[in-house]
């Protein structure tokens, strides 16, 4: 874990704690090793090794955060750079102020974020949300990767309202209408589509009229989608984005948001990512679902899960010449690094926890584990007081065993370790703690603010 400055320290203030947790990590960082600089918080990290029967492959999640700033203005000027569209691309925003049908009395503002394609593309893929109780833009957006050829020109994304059950007759037809207005503004094929994306308030209906006259003054322009970025912010403190670059000059750029509800299961967090490289749909499809699970899917920061979430991938299929194991590769780093922003920028958040699980025994259980200590509220309360309360990480771990039947796992001849900060705080059936760890430990927690 790192230390920050006095800038970024006034740049991140928080309560409570973020966490990362995945089924596979291969390194152990103690306090005394500074790794990683953040324009939010910083990590500790607590390992357990379970009985030896399975190693699964590193995580995506291994890797720390690569890009940093040490103020938020040059973080600002950091997102212009990493969400450069790649070719094909343009991107716009409008902006509006509403007064709410649930509260007419006030006023509130909104933006609208647009990314557009030169020309409707068939090469779209996505995953959404599992919660049962889902928005519009979720159910549009399943229809439109269910078509054989779903025609995707644009994105479109407002903040504020995230169109959840408004009331019947509104949902759908509200975000169609919307979109119907935006592909108007911006002179899309007759045949595109465009998805759909909202997020704020849950179910609060979409002031239309409003948004249909902001949406027919949106422009779209190439460079550079910061501005899209910035503007489906919610309760997020700093816009988020990550690149990689692919052969043959395709590129890839991935946008998010989120920052509350943040306990993905995709099986009120967006992510778009876009790029040039031409491959088929499937392929994207295959990529998107092998690599969600172990990002996206394995962050937590509430322990709520979102109505609204969705990560939808969309290409221009303007470069030839890149593989798909170099493009799945691209993604995973890109949502990793997304990954790790939506967790260090998460509401309160002033700890991230990062739990690695080795050795259980399908990678489904390592991560159930994971998810359990992360969300424990004596632990997220030990952390935030920087209390090494090691028996409350242990205890969770014995609770979870003995629900599955292995109560013996942490039994005098059982192979469990379980390690805080690099320190090995259980082993052999027993605590392993004197003073002096303890106060390291602590330390740990301290450095890690």
């Amino acid at each position: 874990l790192g230390r920050r400055s006095s800038a970024s320290r006034a740049f991140a203030r928080a309560r409570s704690q973020g966490s990362l947790h995945s089924s596979a990590r291969d390194d152990e960082r103690s306090a005394g090793n500074p790794t990683m600089s953040s324009p939010l918080v910083m990590c500790c990290s607590l390992c357990v090794v379970c009985a030896g029967a399975l190693r699964p492959p590193a995580s995506l999640l291994a890797a720390d955060v690569r890009d940093t700033a040490p103020d938020e203005a040059a973080w600002g000027e950091k997102i212009e750079a990493l969400a450069a569209l790649p070719r094909g691309f343009r991107a716009g925003v409008a902006r509006l102020e509403f007064s709410p049908r649930e509260l007419p009395e006030t006023s509130a503002k909104m933006n609208l974020g647009a990314i557009t394609l030169d020309a409707p593309t068939d090469l779209f893929a996505g995953v959404y949300t599992k919660n049962r109780l889902c928005g519009a833009p979720v159910s549009l957006g399943r229809k439109l990767l269910a078509r054989e050829r779903p025609r995707v020109q644009a994105i479109l994304a407002n903040n504020k309202i995230s169109n959840v059950r408004p009331g019947p007759g509104l949902g759908e037809a509200c975000a169609e209408t919307v979109g119907a207005a935006a592909k108007r503004a911006l002179d899309l094929a007759d045949d595109a589509s465009v998805v759909p994306a909202s997020t704020g308030v849950i179910g609060w209906a979409l002031p239309v009229p409003e948004m249909v006259a902001a949406a027919s003054l949106l422009k779209v322009e190439p460079g550079s989608a910061r501005g899209v970025a910035e503007a489906m912010m919610t309760t997020d403190r700093y816009a988020k984005a990550a690149r990689a670059e692919l052969p043959n000059g395709a590129s890839l750029v991935g946008l998010v948001k989120g920052a509350g509800m943040i306990e993905p299961n995709m099986g009120t967090m967006l992510c778009f990512v876009l790029t040039d490289a031409n491959l088929p749909r499937a392929a994207l499809q295959s990529a998107l679902d092998r690599v969600v699970p172990g990002t996206f899917g394995s962050v937590g920061v509430d322990g709520d899960e979102s109505t609204s979430d969705m990560c939808v991938l969309a290409s221009s299929g303007a470069v030839d010449g890149v593989s798909s194991d170099a493009f799945e590769a691209a993604l995973g780093d890109v949502l990793a690094q997304l990954a790790h922003h939506v967790v260090r920028n998460g509401e309160g958040t002033n700890h991230v926890l990062r739990v690695a699980v080795r050795g259980d025994e399908s990678d489904a259980a390592a991560r159930s584990l994971g998810r359990a200590l992360v969300n424990g509220p004596l632990l997220k309360c030990a952390v935030a007081g920087d209390d090494p309360n090691v028996g409350r990480i242990v205890g969770k771990v014995g609770q979870i065993l003995g629900a599955r039947g292995k109560a013996d796992l942490l039994d005098e001849s059982s192979p469990c370790v379980v390690r805080l900060g690099g320190e090995t705080i259980f082993e052999n059936g027993f605590f392993r703690l004197d003073s002096e760890k303890e106060a390291r430990l602590s330390s740990h927690m301290a450095a890690a603010r």
